[in-house]
């Protein structure tokens, strides 16, 4: 798909107002020169930067931090761990903007294991089986109904033999999920979504994980901790996410699309090349129908979705929320 310039959809109407912040706001997550808030620079920590090295430059700037819109970590060369995390929402926290960027792409946020795709099948796995054993025991008191002695005895030792498999096969799972959660709890991006969530206030309006390696279970963390920020009152909420190049599939929709729905704040939100289908994309539209906020909405180079199908769901989505810009193509 062709990301150069954008063609207007007939569905999608926007006046010229609309295209010039649309724009706008795409320069600023594009650009390397990333001139923000009042014109002022993000301090940009240097490409491939050690640990020590991040330290130091933040450190080392911190009495400048009037002079700068946010920070730029993009491309360390040392993982995102609770004690890095914590010194750039520090750094944050002393800018003079109530609301600042913090730019994190191109880090591997991920376990670099399977474990969160392993946590994610166990815990949709748990709620089926949890569904199982609802069915079972509910099988097993219309047994007593049964008039017919046979029927209503066959029917029970079925629904028996199903309650102790669903039994067996939940308490395995939740010995299971106990390992997984332990195990989540060394990936960078719960150590980050756990500092957020930790920090008493937070200044961050924007937050760029453009390419960090995310699964669908990060987003559902990340979402809980956004729409929390948004209920503190001492805190500014998250008003622009960007999310371009994380491959977190259809299954990510869902997460993705509670923060649409439960958000009274967010106004931007970048899904470029995600790995969605049509069927992600009809998801995160549909989410749109009672939002307020969200003024641009980025769909763009998800090849695996029908372009046609997108425009279709833009149609209904337009009905109810002619605002927000959806860009598709």
């Amino acid at each position: 798909l062709r990301a150069a310039r954008p063609k207007r959809l007939s569905i999608a109407r926007r006046s010229s107002a609309s295209r010039g912040s649309a724009r706008r706001f795409r320069r600023m997550v594009a650009t390397d020169e990333a001139v923000i808030a009042d014109n002022l620079p993000l301090l940009r920590l240097p490409r491939g930067a050690s640990k020590e090295q991040a330290f130091k430059l933040l450190e080392g700037s911190a009495q400048e931090a009037q002079h700068f819109a946010g920070v730029d970590a993009s491309l360390l060369d040392c993982e995102l761990d609770t004690e890095l995390a914590d010194k750039l929402l520090e750094f944050c926290a002393a800018l003079p903007n109530q609301g600042c960027v913090c730019r994190l792409a191109h880090n591997d946020l991920s376990s670099g294991t399977d474990t969160e795709q392993r946590l994610f099948e166990r815990i949709a796995e748990r709620e089926l089986r949890e569904r199982e054993l609802r069915f079972n025991q509910e099988l097993k008191k219309k047994a007593s109904n049964q008039k017919d002695f046979a029927v209503s005895a066959a029917q029970r030792r079925t629904a028996e033999d199903g309650i102790a498999a669903a039994t067996a096969r939940l308490a395995a799972l939740d010995e299971e999920v106990l390992e997984l959660n332990r195990k989540k709890k060394e990936a960078p991006w719960y150590m980050l979504c756990s500092t957020i969530e930790s920090r008493g206030r937070n200044t961050i309006s924007c937050l760029d994980l453009t390419d960090c390696g995310l699964h669908a279970t990060g987003l559902v963390m990340l979402a809980q901790v956004l729409l929390e920020l948004e209920h503190r009152a001492d805190s500014s909420p998250v008003t622009e996410l960007i999310l371009d190049g994380n491959d977190v599939g259809d299954i990510g929709m869902s997460a993705v699309t509670s923060i649409i729905r439960l958000s009274s704040s967010l106004t931007s939100l970048i899904l470029r090349n995600v790995g969605i289908t049509e069927r992600g994309v009809s998801q995160v539209l549909a989410g749109l129908v009672n939002n307020k906020t969200l003024k641009l909405i980025d769909l763009r180079s998800n090849g695996l979705a029908d372009l046609e199908v997108g425009k279709a769901a833009c149609v209904g989505v337009r009905q109810f929320n002619p605002v927000v810009e959806i860009l598709l193509e």
